[in-house]
């Protein structure tokens, strides 16, 4: 994944699915917690943000990459990892936390 890629289709295609799975790996990883805890803080936190799960989930995969937000020209990218950084920036600036 480059750091120019944006996600242009919210759909659950082949490209999205991967994204959410991976998104869930990392908060497991993160959280060492279970695939469907994951996959429902994704969703929660998607709905607090009134977005797509799958932007949800891309803005998270992109933060946890450590790639820059030079892509300001789209309001929705900037939304997301706005989005994705509240939601788990601490998270993933240390340590893992303990099994939730």
């Amino acid at each position: 994944m480059t750091a120019d890629w944006f996600p242009a289709q919210t759909s659950f295609d082949l490209h999205g699915g991967r994204i959410l799975d991976t998104a869930q790996g990392i908060l497991i990883g993160l959280r060492r917690c279970s695939s469907e805890t994951a996959l429902h803080e994704l969703l929660s936190a998607a709905k607090r943000h009134q977005m797509p799960v799958f932007t949800m989930a891309w803005a998270l995969v992109h933060l946890a990459s450590g790639a820059d937000a030079d892509r300001k020209s789209i309001h929705s990218f900037v939304g997301a990892q706005s989005a994705a950084r509240h939601e788990w920036g601490e998270l993933l600036a240390g340590p893992a936390v303990p099994a939730c």
